[in-house]
């Protein structure tokens, strides 16, 4: 700030061409289309240039969820120990590596770990480097902050703003990793105090993403010293996350020593069973942010034909389970890789589709309602092309293209206004779309016992 201070510049004319194009396209976009919505599907609903293509993301997972065609089978299990003698202490866990189909393959599996002769098969053991994370941008911050602290995006970014306006953290709004070099002087110089020299390991970030405008450094402490800030203890929590995440990013690698035991009965008559089991060799990075340490399991020292002795074998059925519905985390990382949208309109998106209805929160999973289905099913039957990943996607370069002087504002809006306007008006005497769908056959007619519908009402 005081560099700027220093050295002012003109306005860059080309960056004030492109917010005035971002806002003047989102309301050319969503003033029409939701005149449209209001028409033919319900009066005070809403469609936007990002918001709609988000509602599609959700409801194409619904989809999925609604056709999944469960799968049984069965998961073999073999608990085994070295030492017949050994307690249970020493018993470790080992799961066939395949599935069985059937019950009656899975019974026999189980009848023949019990009565077989076990041994090691084979036993693996190596190091791998576990290499830190970059600072945070919006985006990373608001996933952490969801799976860490069940945080929503828009109290993630409610909590950064208050840390940011006490001046604990840098700007909130940011789509790079990338820090200052006397941040980064900052940040080792704690490193080496609080860990030591053999914690420190200077690195450098970039973003991946094409779409980045890396305006702003990333999201991290003002002064890494201050080991605690915030009003309350939201702040101070989230304020500790992005502090942890800082210093680990000039942290040396975290060493994992991972082992794996193979093992099987004499003859081999049934499928391999292995065990897996981790244990860290040198905290590294893990020392400032131990959450992310995850818990050590220890295998025992064995080595290939030592024999082992079977406690139990056991089988339990189960079934494929269906895609997962987002969490807000989920779909904050969903539009970030398919390049919809920008970091500081994350929060608001997601609060929008609660706003209209559109989605219900369950916990921490974004539930599509049954206004939102017939929204979404609307857009994409007649605005498929404006709501699709690569339309919405390519206007943001376009939108970086302006801001980089390299395309004009009014002719880049004018090539999108005037046949997104034709399709619009070519709506206007299509059927009112409130039909959800078929309902259940015990619901019949009561005046003439045909099938009924659902039919979207004005509370629905």
């Amino acid at each position: 700030m005081q560099y700027a201070l220093a050295h002012p510049r003109t306005i860059d004319d080309s960056l004030r061409a492109a917010q005035e194009a971002r806002r003047v396209l989102d309301r050319l976009f969503g003033y029409d289309l939701s005149g449209l919505v209001w028409k033919k599907v319900r009066y005070g609903l809403s469609a936007g240039r990002v918001q709609s293509p988000a509602l599609r993301i959700i409801m194409e997972r619904e989809r999925e969820i609604r056709a999944f065609v469960p799968e049984k089978f069965w998961v073999v299990s073999a608990y085994l120990k070295k030492n017949p003698s050994a307690g249970e202490s020493e018993m470790f866990t080992t799961i066939c590596t395949e599935e069985p189909k059937t019950e009656k393959e899975a019974e026999r599996i189980v009848k023949a770990a019990e009565a077989g002769s076990w041994n090691v098969i084979a036993m693996e053991e190596s190091e791998q480097a576990r290499t830190p994370r970059a600072p945070f941008t919006t985006s990373t911050l608001q996933q952490a902050a969801s799976t860490r602290f069940g945080f929503s995006p828009s109290r993630t970014m409610h909590f950064a703003q208050k840390l940011y306006e006490a001046g604990h953290i840098t700007y909130m709004r940011t789509d790079s990793p990338n820090l200052a070099k006397e941040a980064q002087a900052n940040l080792l110089s704690v490193v080496k105090n609080e860990f030591g020299e053999l914690y420190v390991s200077p690195r450098t970030y970039r973003t991946k993403a094409k779409t980045a405008q890396e305006a702003h450094e990333a999201v991290r402490p003002t002064d890494a010293r201050k080991k605690s800030a915030g009003g309350n203890e939201e702040q101070k929590k989230l304020y500790s996350l992005i502090r942890a995440r800082a210093l680990a990013s000039q942290m040396a690698d975290a060493r994992i020593m991972r082992a794996k035991i193979i093992a099987n009965i004499s003859g081999e008559t049934i499928p391999n069973f292995a065990a897996t089991g981790s244990r860290v060799v040198f905290e590294g990075w893990l020392k400032a942010d131990p959450a992310a340490r995850g818990e050590d399991v220890t295998l025992p020292k064995v080595a290939t034909g030592d024999a082992l002795t079977i406690v139990e074998a056991r089988s339990e059925g189960k079934e494929t389970q269906p895609p997962s519905r987002y969490s807000e985390a989920g779909l904050v990382k969903e539009l970030e890789k398919r390049g919809i949208g920008r970091p500081s309109t994350y929060a608001a998106i997601i609060k929008t589709l609660g706003d209209r209805g559109y989605v219900e929160k369950e916990g921490r999973t974004l539930i599509p309602t049954h206004t939102g289905d017939v929204v979404s099913t609307f857009l994409e039957e007649h605005f498929g092309e404006y709501i699709s990943d690569t339309f919405t996607s390519e206007m943001e370069n376009e939108l970086d293209e302006i801001a980089d002087g390299k395309r004009e504002y009014k002719k880049t809006l004018k090539s999108f206004y005037v046949p997104f306007s034709k399709t619009v008006k070519s709506k206007a005497k299509i059927e009112k779309l409130t039909n959800m769908g078929p309902a259940p056959e015990e619901f019949t007619c009561p005046l003439c016992e045909s099938p009924m519908v659902y039919k979207l009402s004005r509370c629905t």
